[in-house]
């Protein structure tokens, strides 16, 4: 007689790769998988019931009727395998082991390469959050159910002490009260000064501590003292591919304003991080850029923050406004500040920026979704709330309470499902003549060149392939007018039955 599948309920999985560790590190691993116990039995005082799984371990992955990484790098076999534990355990936390080269980011499709947008792919742990099967098609992960964070090491950089600091870290964390999270640090540039004070207040409440680059001050970059202290950051600037700086601007003055070398000493434990910049929370080899330095997200993990949503590419948000990379962070501090885990403030945030920016998705909102990325532990609780599972009176009461709220967030990522429409490359480009005429006044308003090509996109729902409604997007991108920057400046134009029904306006971060 066969055996029943029996559903599982742990409340984390600790997933990595065991046989990617050893290469990577050598006989050092060991005291890696030492310091995953500890954690695992720091959890368990926090009431947690946490599982550390191998992917390429045979045994272990067919006891939970999963299939075992043969190839470590394999997105398809770890995404499958992913999914296969999740579905077998339904934990309440699933926690990735490693950067890219231990198990690898999903590299989703780009709908906008060339001209339009740098980046040919996304690489995105949002799959990984997501029911849908393996694909490429970023459009077919926009119903995210799962909390999934990240604990990375350095990408090609064998230094074990570095994954055993941030297993340290994690296990000595304690969360305070709201009051200490509520102090902030925040850095924007000078040209997005009131796109952040409009993010700052809907975080905070005020603005008041907003710093600019460049501006009335004397940062430089590398000269910070007490500044970084706060334990909540915001930081709305510039950042660039395998670079370990952020940077202001003022039209073309793109000062240096914080390097991952200078953040040792300067950041409290425990501190959160999001960063809107262009690669802000990219993972690279320190070899990629000429002083060899590794980059902020990682050092600040070094430095003892506990949680870090960046960007693993380029990032849109407008100069002024609120959209995009402004609302996802925004979304998800405000969550931390109420009291959720990081890895369910990120959920909350992505179902709801989905949730707002929907029925119709641009290509831009769409990126947006997929490229940011949680690093650290998801389960960390920055904020006391009466459910810390420090304070919960039982772990039946602690686990009842979290399974119940797992049901409802993938019960809301579900319903996304059905309402949100993705975009997708119209087929033919063709524009109605009074439609084209009505783009052309407005590219010559907004200062576009007359070359411009535009690329124009149709919205349909993900599971079905007919036309779902004629909402189009016309997509406009050109470099900024600022001579020798990488800045892109976006138009996308919104039309439903040959009328305009309006447009935004996006620069790269």
């Amino acid at each position: 007689m066969a055996t029943p599948f029996i559903r599982m309920l742990t409340t984390k999985l600790i997933i990595t790769n065991r046989s990617a560790l050893e290469q990577k590190y050598g006989e050092p691993y060991q005291l890696i998988l030492d310091d995953l116990k500890a954690l695992q039995a720091r959890d368990n005082e926090k009431l947690l019931d946490t599982r550390i799984i191998f992917l390429d371990d045979a045994a272990q992955m067919q006891s939970a009727n999963a299939t075992p990484v043969t190839v470590y790098n394999d997105e398809a076999q770890c995404k499958q395998a992913i999914d296969q534990l999740y579905r077998f355990y339904t934990p309440g936390y699933i926690v990735i082991l490693g950067s890219q080269d231990i198990v690898p980011l999903q590299k989703l499709k780009n709908l906008l390469p060339g001209d339009h947008d740098p980046d040919a792919f996304i690489p995105s742990d949002l799959p990984y959050a997501c029911d849908t099967p393996y694909d490429t098609d970023p459009g077919k992960f926009i119903s995210p159910t799962r909390v999934v964070g990240r604990i990375p090491d350095i990408p090609a950089v064998a230094d074990v002490n570095y994954l055993r600091t941030l297993l340290s870290n994690i296990i000595n964390a304690r969360p305070v009260a709201k009051e200490e999270y509520q102090s902030y640090f925040s850095i924007s540039t000078y040209d997005w000064q009131e796109s952040t004070r409009h993010s700052l207040l809907g975080i905070f409440g005020n603005h008041d501590k907003m710093l600019i680059s460049p501006g009335d001050n004397e940062l430089t970059g590398t000269n910070w003292t007490t500044e970084l202290f706060p334990k909540t950051h915001f930081i709305n600037c510039h950042g660039a591919i395998n670079n370990p700086g952020y940077y202001g601007q003022k039209l073309t003055d793109f000062p240096l304003i914080l390097r991952s070398d200078v953040l040792a000493d300067k950041i409290s434990p425990g501190t959160v991080v999001a960063a809107e910049c262009c690669y802000g929370g990219q993972l690279f080899d320190p070899k990629k850029n000429g002083a060899k330095r590794m980059s902020i997200a990682n050092s600040y993990l070094l430095n003892k923050a506990l949680g870090f949503l960046g960007s693993s590419n380029i990032a849109y948000g407008p100069s002024t406004g609120q959209g995009l990379a402004d609302l996802l962070t925004q979304f998800f501090l405000q969550n931390v500040l109420n009291g959720a885990s990081t890895g369910r403030a990120l959920l909350e945030a992505r179902q709801k920026f989905l949730n707002e920016m929907g029925p119709t998705l641009d290509p831009f909102e769409l990126k947006t979704a997929a490229q940011f990325n949680l690093l650290g532990d998801p389960s960390w609780q920055p904020v006391v709330n009466n459910m810390d599972p420090g304070v919960a009176e039982t772990r039946e009461i602690f686990i009842n309470t979290l399974q119940n709220r797992r049901d409802n967030l993938e019960a809301r990522g579900k319903m996304l499902d059905d309402f949100i429409h993705v975009p997708h490359p119209a087929d033919t480009e063709e524009v109605d003549p009074s439609v084209h005429s009505a783009i052309s006044q407005l590219l010559q308003e907004k200062q576009f060149t007359d070359k411009t090509l535009p690329k124009v996109f149709i919205n349909r729902k993900k599971k079905h392939h007919q036309q779902a409604h004629s909402v189009k997007f016309h997509v406009f991108s050109e470099p900024a007018d600022h001579e020798g920057t990488p800045i892109r400046k976006v138009l996308v134009v919104k039309e439903k039955n040959n009328q305009i029904l309006g447009y935004r306006e996006y620069v790269s971060k």
